[in-house]
């Protein structure tokens, strides 16, 4: 994993001789995160400056931006905050959630990157054996609709197969759950012989 912008300017500044918590608060200000904010992320991650070495700054700024220390929170409007909402109710209907890709969605639904987050949760079938797939592809169903107005370009034809896909697995989960359970032999009730 590559570092960040955010992570580059950090190292740089810690390599050119300066102090590793001001450098963080520095950057965290320079994005636009109030300084109060930025010193408390920086208290936070404490224990990661703890044993800070020599030639070790790029280890720090990539331990600091898994950290999400310099990820500056989106403000949403009301349309992005229901895309917000659905796509927190897929991965709630998930079941479980990789530890990389949860990492990953808690990032960009913070940053505002709902087109990413919603791409990456209708790829494939990722609902897992304790998720509720009937809550999940409904969700991400609502998610792309919403998602798709105002789109154009590359992003409206990923929206329009992501979506397809979506409504194909809600179909697929609706009338599942609709359908009545199958009886083996077993469990068909016997009629009293005569």
């Amino acid at each position: 994993m590559g570092l960040s912008s955010e992570a580059k300017a950090f190292e740089e500044l810690v390599r050119r001789g300066g102090d590793p918590r001001a450098a963080a608060v520095s950057v965290c200000v320079g994005l636009g995160i109030p300084t109060a904010e930025a010193h408390r992320r920086v208290r936070d991650a404490e224990p990661l400056f703890a044993d800070l070495a020599p030639e070790e700054e790029e280890v720090l700024a990539l331990f600091l931006d898994l950290s999400d220390v310099f990820v500056v929170d989106r403000r949403l409007d009301a349309r992005e905050q229901e895309i917000h909402d659905l796509l927190g109710r897929a991965v709630g209907a998930m079941g479980a959630v990789r530890s990389g890709l949860g990492h990953s969605l808690h990032r960009w639904l913070r940053t505002g990157e709902l087109t990413r987050s919603y791409l990456s949760l209708a790829r494939g079938d990722q609902v897992k054996a304790t998720g509720d797939p009937s809550v999940y592809w409904s969700a991400l169903v609502a998610a792309g609709e919403l998602l798709a107005v105002g789109q154009d370009g590359g992003e409206q034809e990923s929206l329009a197969q992501a979506g397809a896909h979506c409504r194909r697995m809600a179909a697929q989960h609706s009338t599942a759950e609709q359908s009545p359970p199958e009886h083996s032999a077993a469990q068909q009730p016997v009629e009293p012989e005569e």
